[in-house]
């Protein structure tokens, strides 16, 4: 007994296997989705930071002991009980955040979109702004706790405590006699010498992170990648789409073809001579030495097409000449509308010479 309704099963247990198309790339980043890593560019900022703290760090140290001189040196003087008593300090303290800290503030913002650009390109959008009442779902929110992506992130994050940890912890054990003698040191070189440690702690954890950071863009790339890969079915939909159905597509040029062939017949009537093969090909030749410069072919087939050229000649009594190797070499070397080339002249003229005659006697 046959089965009322057939499946293809093949359909619905498709993998996804083949990378994605340019249209379903673009479609993805126009959605928002893009393979990037918060961690690569928060750690490319904090060394950036630290470098430019490091080359500026006298002068920012400089303008800072100065801007507290100056406050100081204010505060004690009778201009402090005026009512513009607020404008001095703030310009002291605006002028200090300008030498001192926005250069830092810059380089940093810089590089934070310099590594986002290179990680996801230049793409604006709103569509992850847009409201999704899906993410209200407590069944949805469960499964975003419990994903897949959830424990990565959080084996991630254990991950980078650990290191920086074990990165403290090192820095700590091998520097613990440094630490108990200083306090034999001055105060000005204590304090050299604490914030020289502290900043080769600050560069090592950041370089940990970088580590950590690169490993975790290689990572959310190819798992983007993973995520948008295609079923050979949903390629050959899409190029369906773009493209056009292709049954659609051979039907309309089935239909082009007709046309053409309807307007080919229709032209035939104004034929001078028909060349034969004698019954595979035949060559309609129109020549009017009014308005033509050489014989023009307004028609040509082979086969069904040539048989229907030669029944039309017949109704219209239209010549019809049996030449081979005229007629192969119209066939093979003029399309319709064309004029026929210089080395075909000849055989042609003696054909409409030969027609001419005929019709002269008739």
């Amino acid at each position: 007994m046959n089965a009322p309704f057939r499946f293809d099963l093949q359909f619905f247990g498709e993998e996804r296997t083949e990378s994605a198309t340019p249209k379903k790339r673009s479609k993805t980043r126009e959605e928002g989705k893009v393979a990037k890593s918060q961690d690569l560019s928060a750690s490319v900022v904090i060394i950036v930071g630290l470098l430019t703290i490091n080359s500026l760090g006298d002068r920012i140290w400089d303008d800072l002991i100065t801007l507290f001189r100056e406050e100081a040196r204010y505060i004690a003087s009778p201009s402090m009980s005026g009512d513009g008593w607020w404008v001095r300090p703030a310009f002291l303290a605006g002028k200090s955040l300008l030498f001192g800290w926005l250069p830092l503030g810059l380089l940093c913002t810089v590089f934070a979109v310099a590594i986002l650009v290179y990680q996801v390109g230049f793409v604006i959008t709103t569509k992850p702004l847009a409201i999704n009442l899906g993410h209200f779902n407590p069944i949805s929110g469960l499964k975003r706790i419990f994903s897949l992506r959830t424990l990565f992130e959080l084996a991630k994050g254990m991950l980078k405590a650990s290191l920086l940890l074990g990165v403290l912890y090192l820095a700590l054990r091998n520097e613990r006699d440094l630490m108990l003698s200083i306090i034999s040191f001055s105060l000005d070189d204590g304090v050299m010498i604490i914030m020289g440690k502290v900043w080769d702690l600050a560069m090592r954890m950041a370089v940990f992170l970088l580590i950590i950071a690169i490993a975790d863009y290689a990572y959310q790339k190819w798992e983007f990648e993973k995520s948008i890969k295609m079923s050979k079915h949903e390629i050959k939909e899409e190029f369906k789409q773009s493209e056009g159905d292709p049954l659609i597509k051979r039907r309309i040029r089935q239909k082009q073809r007709e046309l053409a062939r309807s307007r080919m017949m229709s032209d035939v009537p104004k034929a001078d001579v028909v060349v034969t093969n004698p019954t595979h090909i035949a060559i309609a030749i129109q020549y009017d030495q009014q308005t033509m410069s050489a014989p023009v072919i307004v028609a040509k087939g082979t086969d069904f097409i040539a048989r229907k050229i030669k029944e039309i000649a017949a109704e219209h009594d239209i010549p019809i000449v049996e030449n081979k190797p005229l007629a192969r070499a119209l066939m093979k070397q003029v399309e319709i509308g064309e004029s026929i080339p210089e080395e075909l002249y000849l055989a042609v003229a003696e054909v409409l010479a030969f027609v001419y005659r005929l019709k002269k006697s008739a």
